[in-house]
């Protein structure tokens, strides 16, 4: 009976075959000479063709079904915790997986014509057309012409034996019309597929690559395909593309690999060198297109733009891949930047965040700061500043506010792409991120090593890595998201950034993490003016697991709004300059648990307020890095050690083993021989043969050892170049003797400064006319942070001078 019902599906299958034929021949393109040729079935030669005896084909096969392909606007998500949308189980189908296949009709290539044995395919001079759905065998060496499919509603697999293909002015593979295509490599093969640099048809819309298909593709096999596009893409699909296998190469002047819908690589290892975009999905329409997944196989992609863009979601389960896009790092644009007038985002319209903790009389001189700290330069004719020593240059992607004379001047930087992952619209900016995603970016799995001028991983909605090993070197932000970047396992290395960690909502809760960072580390930021000028936005930063390592030039964790640790082990090897903070949070900072390590200059330091008990250590000259920090308790025993990599003089450490009405003494040098990771060692090594600092009894959670008033958190502030601010027409308050009382001993007003600074008692300054001035205005205290009391200018009641 099986028998029966197979003879009858064959002579069924040969009819529907033999009408597709007769439909198709006067589809055939003429292209030369006129001779067509049918040539019918022999036996193939088993010198040059590879056959298996497998019985199954496609006729017989029902497998071959995709929801993804059949149903574009079907949206089923197979893993319910997954955040990506797209159906993961449905992409391969099992014919885009097998290797195996069973020879129809053979297409010898010869020069400039062909030889067909069997049925389905016929040559025009150059051009050879299929018309029929099934299994083609390609071989030779064709020159100057094109292999075009167009056999409506059938699936179409071209098995490539050591075929080498050149068609000077279209596409040398072009699917006009198919269901489904498949470019098969056959086992041990070498293939070349080439284009000119000059097309004929070169209006809108018309086909641009050297294997351009209209309907789904898929590239499978195990041998050998090198593609060539010369024209500008190598290999276009304008509905899926899967590759699911071979050794594949694509050199082209444009975008290498295009899929519409989607792009889904399943194994193989993919050499790519593009003059656009390495990778790119573009379907910004359809729900559930545009996006780009990655199950296996090797990618190495060098790109001048993009390594990969997706227009929707990029989900990477598994893979290893390489990027290098718009040169590395080594071709990083230059960044405005931020003026953080002189120090921080406080800038210069009053003191900075919170002043100097030691200021002069009201004589107009310029106020000394704590040991160890250089001043900038203050101009009394309310001129822009000169950065102190070390201070990193204004930088910015977007817009910078820059003083200039009092006044704000707008430095945009022109050649940073827009937040669109669709670049073929009308801007006119060259992106050269490693992977960018339109709405979510997800790795589960897999090996990324990226190399860019500007973002590594980038996503306009939200990235998330649960699992995987990162390694990216980027010329501007390390992880970048417009909205959330979640780390919860994997192994993230930023070797090198502008930035290293941005988006609008930061959350580690496991993993490890390792930052190198010439500004901020992490940065928790909207990107909003209200943010940049030191003002709480919705912002956040929390740590609730995992091993984060923080080594930057500029704020090491810093927070537009709450910043948080409440799990994990968090060290910050933060700046060397006064004019950052290892911890920076423009709303509230708190330690509620796990290990933070906080160290660097003390300028704009800032400590964490919270559950946990912390230790702050402000010491009155700077050490050099590799300087052993150890707290041993009161009977002598280590707490703990950290060797920081730069110099420093503010160390905080929060720690749920440090005790409430304990004491602790801080040593300073000295040797341990223990083990250590990033400068952490483990307890017991210590030598006992450091230096006394101090000692402390923590009473409330927080204890000191030196000056607590060097602490610079919020405090005055505001943008530079705002207020004209000249501290010479400053009138300090007095005491009931007549004597002036400086605002700023012992701290001033800002987190940590433990003065007893009262505002009502200050005389604001006035101008020429006695009219007072406000130095608050348009700038201001930057946040709650009050050591005691939260300060607020705008309630001061101002004296006519």
């Amino acid at each position: 009976m099986r028998k029966m019902m197979r003879t009858t599906m064959s002579m069924l299958c040969m009819a529907m075959a033999i009408s597709t034929f007769l439909t198709g021949c006067s589809n055939t393109i003429e292209t030369g000479s006129s001779d067509t040729r049918e040539i019918p079935v022999e036996a193939p030669n088993s010198e040059t063709i590879e056959m298996t005896t497998s019985e199954t084909s496609e006729t017989d096969s029902n497998s071959e079904t995709s929801p993804i392909t059949e149903s574009a606007t079907s949206v089923n998500v197979v893993n319910l915790n997954a955040p990506y949308t797209i159906n993961t189980s449905g992409i391969f189908t099992e014919r885009d997986l097998r290797t195996d296949y069973t020879i129809n009709t053979t297409i010898a290539l010869d020069g400039d014509s062909a030889e067909i044995q069997g049925n389905g395919a016929t040559v025009d001079g150059s051009v050879i057309t299929i018309t029929e759905e099934g299994v083609y065998a390609v071989s030779g060496t064709l020159t100057d012409g094109q292999i075009v499919v167009n056999a409506d509603g059938a699936k179409v697999q071209i098995v490539f034996m050591n075929a080498d293909i050149t068609c000077s002015s279209a596409p040398a593979v072009y699917v006009e019309n198919a269901k489904k295509v498949f470019l098969t490599l056959a086992d041990g093969s070498a293939n070349t597929i080439s284009d000119g640099a000059d097309y004929a048809d070169q209006t809108d819309g018309a086909p641009d690559a050297t294997i351009y298909s209209k309907d789904s593709l898929t590239i499978n096999g195990t041998g050998s395909l090198t593609v060539n596009g010369n024209y500008n893409e190598g290999i276009t699909s304008k509905d899926d593309l899967v590759i699911a296998g071979g050794n594949i190469t694509v050199n082209s002047v444009g975008n290498a690999v295009k899929g519409k819908d989607y792009i889904a690589i399943a194994d193989g290892n993919i050499t790519i060198n593009a003059g656009g975009d390495g990778l790119k999905a573009t379907n910004a329409t359809d729900e559930g297109m545009g996006f780009v997944y990655i199950q296996g196989g090797t990618l190495n992609i060098t790109a001048e733009e993009d390594g990969i863009q997706a227009e929707t979601e990029f989900v990477a389960e598994g893979g290893n891949v390489t990027v290098n896009s718009g040169g590395g790092t080594a071709n990083a644009q230059p960044h405005m930047g931020d003026m953080m007038g002189g120090f921080g985002g406080g800038g210069m319209g009053g003191f900075g965040r919170g002043g100097w903790s030691q200021a002069e009389t009201q004589n107009g001189t310029q106020p000394t700061p704590p040991d160890g700290q250089t001043p900038p330069e203050w101009n009394q004719d309310g001129t822009q500043p000169t950065p102190a020593d070390g201070m990193p240059e204004a930088q910015t992607e977007n817009t910078a506010h820059v003083a200039n004379g009092g006044n704000i001047v707008n430095l945009v930087e022109t050649n940073i792409d827009t937040n669109s992952a669709d670049t073929s619209t009308e801007d006119t900016t060259i992106s050269t991120k490693g992977i960018k995603a339109g709405t979510i970016l997800y790795i589960g799995s897999g090996s990324f090593d990226v190399n860019t001028a500007d973002d590594a991983l980038h996503s306009n909605g939200d990235l998330y890595i649960a699992g995987g090993e990162m390694s990216l070197s980027a010329g501007s932000k390390g992880i970048h998201a417009d909205a959330k970047a979640e780390i919860s396992s994997g192994t993230v290395n930023i070797t090198e950034s502008y930035e290293g960690i941005e988006a609008k909502d930061i959350l580690v809760s496991g993993g490890t993490v390792n930052v190198v960072s010439s500004d901020d580390g992490f940065n928790a930021s909207d990107g909003s003016d209200e943010g940049a000028r030191g003002n709480a936005v919705s912002c956040s930063l929390t740590i609730s697991g995992g091993n984060v390592y923080v080594n930057a030039g500029g704020d090491g964790l810093d927070s537009n709004g709450d910043l948080l640790v409440s799990g994990g082990i968090v060290i910050v090897d933060g700046p060397t300059n006064s004019g950052n903070g290892s911890l920076d949070s423009n709303s509230s900072l708190q330690c509620t648990g796990g290990l933070l390590v906080a160290v660097g200059a003390s300028g704009m330091a800032e400590y964490p307020e919270g559950t946990q008990e912390t230790i702050v250590m402000t010491t009155a000259s700077s050490h050099e890095g590799g300087t052993l920090v150890t707290i041993c308790d009161a009977d002598g025993n280590e707490i703990f050690s950290y060797e920081p990599s730069k110099s420093w003089n503010s160390f905080i450490v929060s720690s749920s083993v440090l005790e409430s009405g304990q004491t602790y003494t801080a040593y300073i040098g000295g040797t341990s021989t223990a083990d250590n990771e990033n400068g952490l060692y483990e307890p017991s090594g210590y030598q006992n043969d450091g230096t006394e600092e101090g000692s402390v009894t923590i009473e409330s959670t927080v204890g000191f050892i030196g000056e607590s008033g060097n602490m610079m958190g919020g405090g005055f502030g505001g943008d530079m170049g705002h207020g004209n601010f000249n501290p010479d027409d400053m009138q300090f308050p007095t005491d009931e003797n007549g004597e002036t009382v400086n605002p700023f001993e012992n701290g001033g007003m800002g987190r940590g400064m433990k003065g007893d600074f009262n505002p009502d008692d200050m005389q604001l300054p006035t101008d020429e006319n006695g009219e007072t001035v406000n130095p608050f205005e348009n700038g201001g205290h930057k946040g709650n942070r009050s050591g005691s009391e939260s300060f607020r200018p705008e309630n001061q009641e101002t004296q006519q001078g």
